[in-house]
């Protein structure tokens, strides 16, 4: 599935998911000053092959709506355990991003436990290694993304 990221004017981009089949599914997306929450799904979902979780299910068709307007085959692949999980790290990385500074292994793996825990799931076993992984990918991409204009986009394949 291609992922487009359109900058907007800066309250609002447009996130657009294009499946294989060539059907496609978008929104509005908020623009926060850092790479899109949405960009940092991908990023987390990718590195850990995660696939119950956001764009796991709008590639098995699900719809972009205020909540998940599913298919039969995006709820057979929707998984409450990735679901939460993922949300935690995205979180995790975004506050991370807004804070200016290049994130740090501790400092993720405590946010990320505390979130977990918060909603009563297990935190997921993340290597340093994979950690830093998913920060170098993560920290491209929010380059990139700071140096789009309105109207340009920065395209992605999950």
């Amino acid at each position: 599935m291609d992922i487009v990221f359109t900058k907007g004017d800066k309250k609002y981009g447009h996130l657009k998911c294009i499946r294989k089949d060539g059907s496609s599914t978008e929104t509005k997306m908020p623009e926060q000053g850092v790479a899109p929450h949405d960009m940092i799904h991908f990023v987390v979902e990718k590195h850990f092959a995660v696939k119950g979780a956001f764009y796991g299910q709008l590639k098995a068709g699900a719809s972009i709506s205020f909540q998940l307007e599913h298919n039969e085959l995006s709820k057979e692949v929707a998984d409450k355990i990735d679901v939460w999980q993922t949300e935690s790290m995205v979180e995790s990385l975004q506050s991370l991003l807004w804070t200016g500074s290049e994130p740090d292994y501790n400092g993720f793996m405590y946010m990320t436990e505390q979130a977990c825990v918060s909603r009563n799931i297990p935190t997921p076993s993340i290597t340093q290694l994979q950690f830093e992984n998913v920060v170098k990918e993560l920290l491209s991409l929010n380059q990139q993304w700071k140096q789009l204009s309105k109207g340009q986009h920065l395209s992605v394949h999950f």
